[in-house]
């Protein structure tokens, strides 16, 4: 009888729960934008401005859920990627808020939480190659 590899389930399971919330979380920003251009409220804008939270927390607790479903090496090698993700774009920000200062425009905190999702995506295969 073969047993399912552990790490391949988490997998499927992430995947199934991370697109799931996704197309959650793609409704509800769409429901929360086409409200708050129709002249509600502040607290009412304020409300439907943080809708799309409830769902990217679902996104969170299927990281969360995977992180801790993996094998020890998987685990090892999403972390040893966050962490180098994180150092990279800490110097990114730093780098880029010494730029401000020189007359480059300030950017969003979107471009903050972006260069952290692109620096772990291209850390992980270089993080994994030493284990191999």
């Amino acid at each position: 009888m073969n047993t399912p590899n552990p790490t391949a389930v988490a997998g499927r399971r992430y995947a199934t729960e991370f697109s799931i919330s996704m197309v959650a979380y793609a409704v509800v920003l769409i429901i929360s934008i086409t409200t708050i251009e129709h002249g509600l409220s502040p607290a009412l804008k304020l409300v439907f401005a943080l809708l799309p939270l409830i769902p990217i927390a679902f996104v969170f607790a299927a990281i969360v859920r995977y992180m801790s479903s993996i094998d020890e090496l998987q685990r090892r090698i999403q972390i040893e990627s966050l962490s180098l993700a994180a150092g990279i774009t800490a110097l990114l920000a730093i780098t880029y808020g010494f730029l401000e200062t020189v007359g480059l425009p300030h950017l969003s905190a979107w471009y903050t939480y972006a260069a952290v999702m692109v620096a772990w995506l291209i850390a992980q295969p270089f993080v994994a190659r030493r284990y191999r």
